[in-house]
């Protein structure tokens, strides 16, 4: 059994300002890799900002992480919930990237790079990822697995100590990496949510704060989390590429500004159509937006000649499709059907053993 924190009704449906800032994210992230490089220099200015659109998604999986869990009986339950979120949609929007790739560049495509592309975690087996964007989709891992470990071990109500302790020491390894470089380097290129993780710890404060838990304490802690956050610009994170110092510590302060009045249902202006729906697809359109979108700008620019501007629109309005294609089609029957097949499981066992917890 685990130990559960505190049910958040408020949000067990959807809550739609988080939809909201998931759709804005999304297409910040979209708009950054379409308009930078030879893009950039072809319409005369270049979305950087958009690279923060990441940060926005990493608070929303620490927020919402709780969601998950107050839903679950025991871990494996955890596990199956993640996989069956995850795996069917990016299996499917890789396996199209990989068909691209293999069209236009087919000696990037190999059996080795697509089975090393499967675990999500192609960098340990020596692979690139099929889509540069993915290199996200390992830092969830690794935080699910950090969750993972403390439902196992029966802490997920020392969450904030435990995650308080691990922001220090990821805090401390990146002050102190003068004295091990090439470890250190080879720790945040392998492991990058020790880039990241002041960002999942921030979401992870806010649900408790929006829950009523300890709330001068956890908010006091959401400020030392934006601190820690605004540290790691420089410690391996690839924001630092695109903007400056100052330009990302007023963005994360915006981002926890917008964050804090979005949970307690502030931001009810953000809920329209069009940020909701790109909402709903936005894990599909960041899986399957960079390659092929950038394939696809090209392929207008260069070979038909045609202007850069509606050729950005014609290649949004492509990969939005495909995303909300892959989200009706193959995301959602998926996740629906893996569920489904693991509560029955859990049914006919439980009717075999009396004694044992079904989902």
């Amino acid at each position: 059994m685990t130990e559960k924190l505190p049910h958040l009704n408020i949000i067990d449906s959807r809550f739609l300002e988080l939809d909201a800032l998931r759709g804005l994210a999304a297409i910040m992230v979209v708009l950054f890799h379409f308009t930078i490089n030879s893009n950039g220099v072809l319409l005369g200015w270049e979305f950087n900002y958009g690279v923060t659109g990441v940060d926005i998604f990493f608070m929303i999986s620490g927020f919402v992480i709780f969601l998950t869990i107050s839903r679950v009986k025991r871990w494996p339950d955890f596990v199956v919930s993640r996989f069956a979120r995850l795996y069917p949609a990016f299996w499917c929007c890789m396996f199209l990237t990989a068909v691209v790739t293999m069209y236009f560049e087919p000696e990037l495509v190999s059996v080795k790079r697509i089975l090393a592309n499967l675990t999500m975690a192609s960098i340990f087996f020596g692979q690139e990822n099929m889509d540069q964007s993915y290199w996200t989709l390992l830092v969830e891992l690794v935080f699910y697995f950090w969750i993972l470990v403390l439902l196992i071990l029966g802490k997920i109500k020392s969450i904030v100590n435990v995650g308080l302790a691990f922001m220090v020491l990821v805090v401390l390894f990146h002050a102190f990496s003068a004295y091990y470089t090439s470890f250190h380097e080879f720790a945040t290129r392998k492991i990058e949510l020790l880039n990241h993780f002041p960002l999942f710890f921030s979401g992870i404060l806010f649900y408790l704060v929006r829950n009523g838990n300890h709330v001068r304490r956890n908010s006091l802690l959401i400020l030392a989390s934006l601190l820690a956050a605004c540290f790691m610009h420089y410690q391996g994170g690839r924001v630092q590429y695109h903007v400056t110092p100052s330009e990302h510590y007023v963005i994360l302060a915006v981002f926890h500004i917008v964050f804090a009045f979005a949970i307690f249902g502030k931001m009810g202006f953000l809920n329209k159509a069009p940020l909701l729906f790109l909402g709903k697809i936005s894990y599909c359109l960041y899986l399957i937006h960079q390659y092929i979108g950038l394939r696809l700008l090209a392929m207008l620019t260069d070979s038909w000649q045609i202007n850069i501007y509606p050729a950005l629109v014609i290649t949004i309005a492509v990969v939005v499709l495909i995303a909300y294609l892959v989200n009706t089609f193959v995301e959602i029957p998926a996740n629906m059907i893996i569920r489904n097949w693991y509560k029955h499981r859990n049914q006919k066992r439980s009717h075999a053993n009396p004694s044992e917890i079904a989902v």
